[in-house]
């Protein structure tokens, strides 16, 4: 006898009902780069700037910035979560785990992310993960909690 598991057709229908509930508003601070320096000039063969001891950009020219991007997230911390045990030890994951919706441009801020601010902590990515049965409806942070 076999046994077959149906799923409910708005799965993540639910799965984003139940964020909005219990979720908060995290920023995921996306790294915008380009940006040339108001003072120097480009050098076209480095592709740095012609004033190597520039106050602005230090010589680079190009400045990264970053844009915050403030999205609803389940959010954990580690306190809560029992570590994984092998025999080698206990494996802590993170020191904040935070669940947020998957969509095509959450992904790409992630790949793309600085830092975060949870809590009104700093924090920076350590690994990422696809969630979701039948199909990915979610990504999973683990973030450690930035020291300085």
């Amino acid at each position: 006898m076999s046994f077959g598991i149906t799923w409910p057709t708005n799965t993540a229908d639910v799965i984003n009902e139940i964020r909005d509930n219990i979720g908060r508003d995290i920023t995921i601070k996306v790294l915008i780069d380009g940006t040339p320096c108001p003072i120097c000039e480009l050098d076209p063969i480095t592709n740095t700037s012609t004033d190597s001891f520039c106050e602005v950009c230090s010589g680079v020219y190009w400045l990264n910035t970053t844009s915050g991007y403030v999205i609803n997230a389940h959010v954990r911390w580690m306190g809560a979560d029992t570590p994984l045990y092998t025999p080698g030890g206990a494996i802590y994951e993170g020191d904040c785990i935070a669940t947020i919706e998957y969509t095509e441009e959450n992904l790409q801020n992630v790949q793309n992310s600085d830092s975060f601010i949870i809590d009104e902590k700093d924090l920076y990515l350590e690994k990422y993960t696809m969630r979701g049965v039948p199909t990915i409806n979610r990504i999973r942070l683990y973030l450690k909690e930035d020291s300085e």
